[in-house]
Order: structure tokens, then sequence, then C-alpha cells
């Protein structure tokens, strides 16, 4: 650190500060790039959460604390990652499921990847249809009985009907009745 100044009038410059992070804009520096992921860590919540996980590539931390433009464009896609899950959840929740488990990658400059686990659940839609198509098809199994029960009372009448009578001599007389009209 260099103290220029004579008297009272001091000021103090940082010249580590200043060639170590010259295209910093905020003036922040670090020393490696776990310091820098510390950093983000505090600043971003996404990189807190116990819903799903983000990982960075630390040649990406390292070339971003270097590089302006790697360092905009990785802190702007942190800022988009909550955004982005909630959108993911409520497509997965239209579709009637729901996300087990969700991992961002951040492997480079313009190079993302993401792992989404899902669970199919039962839509109330599809159990109402499956339930009435149930109870259809009981109620058929129900009409089906009860017209086979009709169609073996109607062939019992007609035996009935048609009085066999055996005579002592083995023969068997049909007795019908005829109507006159």
């Amino acid at each position: 650190m260099a103290v220029t100044g004579i008297g009272t009038y001091a000021s103090y410059t940082n010249s580590y500060g200043n060639t170590q992070n010259a295209g910093n804009k905020t003036g922040r520096t670090y020393k490696n790039a776990h310091e820098y992921k510390n950093y983000l860590t505090q600043k971003y919540d996404c990189l807190r959460s116990r819903d799903y996980s983000v990982n960075i590539n630390s040649s990406l931390l390292s070339e971003a604390m270097g590089d302006e433009k790697t360092k905009q464009w990785l802190e702007y896609n942190l800022s988009l990652i909550p955004k982005t899950i909630e959108q993911s959840r409520a497509y997965v929740a239209a579709r009637g499921a729901k996300i087990l488990s969700y991992s961002i990658t951040i492997n480079g400059y313009d190079s993302m990847s993401s792992v989404m686990c899902t669970q199919d659940e039962v839509d109330p839609g599809t159990e109402k249809a499956r339930k009435e198509l149930e109870e259809r098809l009981e109620k058929r199994k129900e009409e089906k009985r009860a017209e086979e029960k009709k169609t073996e009372d109607k062939m019992e009448k007609e035996r009935s009907s048609k009085d066999l009578v055996s005579d002592s001599d083995n023969e068997l007389r049909i007795y019908s009745f005829d109507q006159k009209i």
C-alpha cells in the first residue's frame, strides 16, 4: 500500500486492488476462485438452495475473476436461475408430476446443463375417469348377468310349458294348447 501526502492530507491507494482486477467495476478483489465463490454464494440465493443444486466449474470462476464479460454473464445467469426453477415446477405440475431433484451445472462461458428428475402423479381427472369406467363396466356386467338370467328363465318356462308327461309305456306325450281365434 502506498501512502502519499504532506502533513495532515494523506491519500491512500490500494495498488494491489487496482492491478489485480483492472476490469472489475465493483472494486472488489478476490484472492482465489474459492473466495469469489463465497461472494457469489452470499449474493445469490440459488447457490444456497436446498431444493436444487447449482454447480459452477472452478475454471469458469477463475476466468470470471479476470474477465468482466464472463463475470457479467455468470452473475446474470445466476440471477435467472430461481425464475427458471419456478417455471420448470409450474410446467411439471401442469403435467401432473412433481420434481424430485433438479441440478444445474454451469460448465463454462455460454455452456450450462441441467438435469431434472420428476415423478408422475395420478391426475385427479384421470382417477375420476378410471372410476367412472370401472362403474360402467360393472353396470354392463350386471346387465349381462340379468339378461342371461332372463334367457335361462325363458328357457325354463318353455320347458315347463311343454308338459312332458311320461306314460307307463315310456312314451312321451307333448300336450300343447291350441288357441282358436
